[in-house]
């Protein structure tokens, strides 16, 4: 079992449970942290341990003020609601982990594959690491895969709590019918100092991710559905692995030849590759022809893409270059949109308003109306 996978929070500490179990206790007894609250010996059983969190803050903690408690009431509640979840989830649900935190985010990637982990959601619910091979050669080319690439500043279990947000509207979407989720976890923590050398790092390392997530769709079944879910640098690392699955190099890296590349798109024979570009942290005129991702729409049937002209962090993204740079193509919408029939643009800056994060993104009416869709999950139209 990974570091990742345990959850210590001073002294809350929670054993490796199960996968929704310990990302709703992560996110409980992270709040109770942040709000100074000393939860000494406690530990992790599923509900109870909510039940117990929950009791010792009331207990413990007299003095909270009334929006705190009201706080860690949401946050209990929200738990339990993951648990009840994980208990009805169905055996014909994967989810898998795709970890690239131990692979090198820079140099030589040749040896990089081997140093990738996966993880599957196994019996109880527990992770089960897995040799990469069993993701691609046990898949059933007829259940629809989607892949969900975090952003910036993700810690490991904060990426598996946005993933279970992918997986409840997955399951939600699909009524019964079986699916495939794999979160995609790469080196996002925050660097301490100041925001911009941050970003910039940020900004490279998705470049490096965007080649190892080619190599991973290259693999793949081309006729198995498959659908491409990214928020802010996670939308950036997906135009990225698009334009290197069609041939492009991004960063002075490009997929090796193989004895049958990756053709473009043909009209007549569509890929069932789909793409979710959320907040996407990328320039606005990067998916024009013979640009930096210009090669990326030529891998894909149909590309959502989100706009939020009031999004204050992509408002700031030319910080990544100097005075003038260009705008975010999640702020601005992709320059020249209208060249091509597969986009389909949205506006959630009414609903997401300032905020920056999947969380505050993925509730938005707008993009849930379309993400059945997308993720190959509507149903069958019966002749």
């Amino acid at each position: 079992m990974p570091r990742q996978l345990y959850n210590t929070f001073g002294d809350v500490q929670m054993q490796p449970v199960c996968f929704f179990q310990n990302t709703a206790l992560s996110s409980f007894a992270t709040l109770c942290v942040k709000n100074n609250l000393h939860l000494r010996g406690v530990t992790s059983p599923p509900e109870k341990g909510v039940m117990m969190l929950l009791d010792r803050v009331f207990r413990t903690s007299p003095v909270l003020s009334p929006p705190r408690k009201l706080a860690a009431i949401g946050a209990a509640m929200f738990a339990l609601a993951i648990m009840s979840a994980a208990g009805a989830a169905e055996t014909s649900h994967e989810v898998w982990l795709i970890s690239t935190r131990r692979a090198p985010s820079s140099g030589s990637l040749q040896a990089a594959e081997q140093r990738i982990d996966y993880w599957r959601l196994g019996q109880q619910h527990r992770w089960v690491k897995m040799d990469g091979d069993a993701f691609f050669n046990d898949a059933d080319p007829d259940v629809p895969t989607t892949f969900f690439v975090h952003g910036n500043r993700t810690t490991a279990n904060m990426a598996v709590v946005d993933g279970s947000r992918v997986y409840r509207r997955m399951r939600a979407e699909a009524d019964g019918r079986p699916f495939r989720l794999a979160i995609w976890s790469w080196p996002a923590d925050r660097i301490p100092g100041r925001v911009r050398p941050d970003v910039q790092v940020k900004a490279a390392r998705a470049d490096v991710q965007s080649y190892y997530l080619a190599q991973c769709l290259r693999r793949m079944d081309r006729n198995a559905p498959v659908c491409l879910i990214g928020y802010s640098f996670g939308a950036r690392t997906i135009a990225g692995a698009l334009h290197i699955l069609g041939g492009g190099r991004l960063a002075g890296r490009n997929l090796p030849q193989t004895a049958e590349p990756t053709p473009p798109a043909e009209p007549t024979r569509p890929t069932l590759r789909q793409a979710v570009l959320v907040g996407c942290a990328s320039d606005t005129g990067w998916l024009l022809p013979g640009r930096r991702n210009g090669l990326a729409l030529s891998q894909v049937d149909r590309m959502l893409i989100t706009r939020n002209g009031r999004d204050r962090k992509l408002k700031r993204y030319s910080m990544l270059y100097r005075l003038g740079g260009p705008k975010a193509l999640g702020y601005v919408g992709p320059a020249g949109c209208r060249l091509s029939e597969k986009i389909e643009l949205i506006d959630v800056s009414r609903f997401v308003g300032r905020a920056h994060g999947w969380a505050c993104y993925e509730p938005s009416p707008q993009l849930r109306g379309r993400l059945g869709r997308y993720m190959h999950l509507e149903p069958s139209e019966t002749p």
